[in-house]
């Protein structure tokens, strides 16, 4: 039962996150949809969620849904927070384009392997953009649009109250993560490492540093997102995370 209670306590506040990082809200029957009018390229501020049962519904039908809704932008993002609604029309929505990726939800539980032996700075946005824009910039699905999706760090920080850790490597910024708090809830996020500096502990540390920061302002729940499919959920594993849930993310570039 515990993990269920973290997996809604952490669905919950992924709702109000997106909320206070939104500048409209709507409504539809299976649950929100949410925009962000100074970031319209941005797919994780303009899309929908699924928070209720999909009774049944065609992965064809709620596509054709979903294509109403974000009528007025290019691309395409569903949210599912039921494992089990997502896995239904994963297969479906496949098959019209989308990508489908599972995300495991993992709660913060027991102590790491081991202590990291880097040391870990928090750093004022200015600081650290530099480094977001670099790894944006490297990414072929963002390098486009880094300058504007940088930006959004900011929304981050004033709606969201995000914290940015960072480490470096050869005395140069390296690693980061962002950590978004909240009362008795903390998310870890963006955990990211330039690729000749990986393979050093530096992500590790970066990601102890957010969950003690987020223990010592008074969470009892911290977790993270990490991809079912690819390797860092091993790495949360050996932090000290524990999976209590998955969710769906489904998107048509």
């Amino acid at each position: 039962m515990t993990g269920a209670r973290d997996l809604a306590r952490a669905n919950a506040f992924g709702r109000t996150l997106f909320e206070r990082t939104s500048t409209r809200v709507e409504t539809w029957r299976f649950g929100s949809v949410f925009f962000h009018d100074d970031f319209r390229s941005r797919y994780d501020s303009n899309f929908v969620l699924v928070e209720r049962p999909l009774d049944g519904v065609a992965a064809e039908r709620l596509a054709a849904e979903v294509d109403r809704l974000l009528e007025a932008f290019p691309h395409r993002e569903i949210v599912v927070e039921d494992e089990d609604e997502g896995a239904g029309v994963a297969m479906g929505l496949a098959g019209l384009g989308y990508r489908t990726d599972r995300l495991v939800v993992m709660a913060s539980r027991r102590q790491p392997d081991r202590e990291p032996a880097i040391e870990v700075e928090e750093l004022p946005l200015d600081v650290l953009r530099p480094l977001h824009l670099e790894l944006l910039r490297r990414d072929p699905n963002s390098a486009s649009a880094a300058e504007a999706l940088a930006g959004f760090l900011e929304v981050l920080r004033d709606g969201a109250g995000a914290r940015f850790f960072a480490a470096r490597a050869d005395g140069e910024l390296a690693s980061c993560c962002e950590l978004y708090p909240a009362a008795g809830v903390a998310q870890v996020e963006n955990v990211n490492t330039l690729e000749e500096f990986r393979g050093r502990g530096l992500a590790r540390a970066c990601v102890l540093r957010a969950v003690a920061e987020a223990r010592a302002s008074g969470a009892d729940l911290v977790f993270l997102h990490a991809d079912a499919g690819d390797w860092p959920q091993h790495l949360y594993e050996k932090l000290g995370f524990d999976p209590v849930g998955s969710r769906w993310s489904f998107v048509r570039l």
